[in-house]
């Protein structure tokens, strides 16, 4: 997945690793609750993410997983050799059969820049473990479309450069 922004990669990180704007987002997006905590080492960031969400299930999938999960993320962002941020992320659905991981990377473009990130869901229930797979990787795909959605429209209302 890729998203443009019109605002400069220093101006979207510092977003992307604000603990107050990211649990701002997850209310905007309809989350039931989000704690959101960071920590600086070195010239990267650890951010840790609780956040509740309530999905509807497809019948198949409700039989293995609750409509309402907690998600436990963990965002290890770090400069890269080309002057950008990358990074790598963890999600756990908290007693869901469901984990997902990503690689992502924040890169300077003219004056605004390009975040890019690929996931990955893997699924530990058998035989229908693809198809869990594949509700959850649409589930985060449409979650993420949305987060892009709300930092364009963040950037747009705000003025932000």
């Amino acid at each position: 997945m890729e998203q443009k922004y019109s605002a400069s990669m220093d101006t979207v990180f510092a977003l992307l690793t604000n603990p107050k704007w990211l649990k701002a987002r997850s209310a905007a997006l309809g989350e039931l609750s989000a704690s959101i905590k960071a920590k600086k080492s070195g010239g990267g960031i650890a951010i840790t993410m609780e956040r509740r969400v309530k999905r509807d299930l497809p019948a198949l999938v409700a039989r293995v997983m609750s409509s309402e999960a907690d998600l436990v993320f963990e965002e290890i962002w770090a400069p890269d050799a080309n002057g950008g941020r990358s990074g790598t992320l963890t999600m756990d659905a908290v007693g869901q059969p469901v984990k997902m991981t990503a690689t992502f990377e924040l890169i300077a473009t003219g004056k605004g820049c390009v975040y890019r990130i690929t996931h990955k869901c893997k699924s530990s229930v058998p035989l229908i473990g693809g198809t869990v797979e594949k509700f959850a990787l649409g589930q985060v795909k449409s979650a993420c479309e949305d987060e892009f959605a709300y930092l364009v429209e963040y950037i747009k209302k705000n003025k932000v450069q």
